[in-house]
């Protein structure tokens, strides 16, 4: 029966322990909830403006113009549209997202912002559908002269669609007869891609031109284009300078297509579409509390980051309890250090987190010697067990008001906080001390005072510790893993570091 419920219990620790683990890295890896309050993620603030003039007084405007729709490699955090008494909707237009602006009647200088917060992530695969069925379109016989050229050449040096893409780029990009037809002797990066496009349509492959914007600059950013080809299964992407593939990390993907970037209807003129980036590092925090709204996942929706600021306050203290409960276990059972109970030097230490060590330990000091006298008069008077608690009681706070109004008198603030201290577990203190002073003499009383006092300094360190509470806060679930030491430690029936010290000489004695 023994060897059952010692199996048992050390089942239900390693359960525990791997449950709470599990929580723990299930929590920080998948739900991005952050190690550190102070740890940030990469973001940046893209703002985007159209600005125009209609040519006549309180004309209609209709605007338009396309915004990022879930680039890969980034998440949009936030993101605000700003105008004057215009009408917004997004709509999606193909692989694009439109947002149109309208009002009815327009006057002077019009300015359009949209502004978005885009944070880095790890997700890196595009979210493109498959694309439509490729519709041919009809070239002029030099054009389709050029296709077949370039096709032929590129075709032997070529094994799939990816590298039939590569090579076209770096056909085009070697700027002779052919290439130059296609291009119109204009090699910027949009034409070269454009030309490519022509060329792997014509071969049945899906490609298109894309925009988009380098995140590693500030204040104004340029537009840069790339090609994406669809190689039956996945969106390839390939640079149009040198054929590489890949998307860079930084590039953030703007538009789908060459379709015009923006529109004006209502006669604007002076039309000017500007793009200014700046990097703003948000706390990571922040950032899993706004997905904890957002998102499905229950783990974030039902977590403590989600209470009101005051209640999540009131628990940041309330978890670090147990911590220090764990510290008392390891000083009494395996240092041997002699205390008045194990919550009593806890509680204690709760209060040195407003008094801080030193005004905390006087206070203590002076609140518990005042009641020792008090206890002592009392035992003359033969009272019983609860009237004298009662009494005890009532003296502690009694000199807990006369402590605050002295210290209102001297100035000494952090005097007011001894109305921190827990009333009833100095009480208990008290009358606790006056029996071991009784049964076990005065020095086995100062020493586990002392004792206790110790305690709850240690465990203020600990419990006060920013990272630590942070952990607990954040990972209410590693209480699982300290639940499993507990129990764990908990089977611990050897000496401890007083007794092997007491027994030291017992020891040599034997050895001789």
């Amino acid at each position: 029966m023994r060897k059952s419920n010692k199996r048992h219990l050390y089942t239900l620790i390693v359960g525990l322990f791997l449950v709470g683990m599990g929580l723990f890295f299930y929590r920080h890896t998948m739900l991005d909830v952050p190690l550190s309050e102070s740890e940030t993620v990469n973001s940046w603030m893209v703002e985007a403006n159209l600005r125009f003039t209609p040519e006549h007084k309180h004309t209609p405007i209709k605007a338009s113009f396309i915004i990022p729709y879930m680039p890969p490699y980034f998440a949009i955090l936030d993101e605000y549209f700003v105008s004057h008494n215009y009408g917004v909707t997004t709509n999606l237009e193909g692989y694009n997202r439109q947002t149109i602006w309208s009002l009815r009647r327009a006057s002077g200088a019009q300015s359009l912002y949209y502004r978005a917060i885009f944070r880095e992530t790890d997700a890196n695969e595009s979210t493109l559908a498959k694309p439509p069925a490729l519709k041919l379109v009809t070239l002029s016989e030099n054009q389709q002269s050029a296709v077949d050229t370039i096709t032929h050449a590129v075709r032997s040096s070529s094994a799939d669609i990816q590298t039939f893409a590569q090579a076209t780029i770096k056909e085009l990009n070697k700027r002779e007869g052919s290439a130059k037809l296609l291009v119109d002797n204009h090699f910027g990066d949009e034409s070269v891609i454009n030309a490519a496009v022509t060329v792997l349509n014509q071969a049945k492959i899906y490609a298109m031109l894309i925009k988009g914007i380098y995140l590693n600059a500030r204040s104004k950013a340029e537009f840069k284009a790339l090609m994406a080809v669809y190689n039956g299964q996945k969106w390839l992407y390939i640079n149009p300078q040198n054929g590489s593939m890949g998307l860079p990390k930084n590039f953030l993907i703007w538009q789908y297509g060459a379709q015009p970037l923006y529109e004006v209807a209502g006669g604007a003129q002076k039309v000017v579409f500007s793009l200014t980036v700046s990097p703003t590092p948000i706390n990571a925090l922040t950032i899993a509390k706004a997905r904890g709204v957002q998102t499905e996942s229950q783990m974030l929706r039902f977590s403590l980051l989600q209470l009101p600021i005051h209640v999540q306050e009131t628990y940041k203290v309330l978890l670090t309890i147990p911590i220090g409960a764990f510290i008392i276990l390891l000083l009494r059972n395996f240092v041997g250090l002699t205390t008045f109970g194990t919550f009593m030097p806890v509680l204690i230490a709760l209060a040195f987190r407003e008094t801080h060590i030193v005004w905390g330990v006087t206070l203590f000091i002076l609140i518990v010697s005042f009641g020792l006298i008090v206890r002592f008069y009392l035992d003359q008077l033969r009272l019983l067990l609860v009237p004298r608690l009662a009494a005890i009681l009532t003296v502690v706070i009694l000199l807990m008001i006369s402590i605050s109004i002295l210290s209102q008198n001297l100035g000494l603030e952090h005097g007011f906080s001894v109305a921190l201290f827990p009333m009833v577990i100095l009480t208990m203190t008290i009358e606790r001390m006056c029996i071991t002073w009784d049964e076990r003499g005065a020095s086995e009383a100062f020493k586990a005072s002392l004792g206790s006092l110790f305690a709850a300094i240690v465990a203020f360190k600990v419990m006060s510790f920013p990272p630590l509470q942070y952990l607990i806060f954040a990972f209410p679930e590693l209480l699982l893993v300290l639940l499993a030491f507990i129990l764990w430690f908990g089977q611990y029936k050897g000496y401890r570091l007083t007794e092997l010290r007491r027994f030291k000489a017992l020891a040599q004695q034997d050895l001789t």
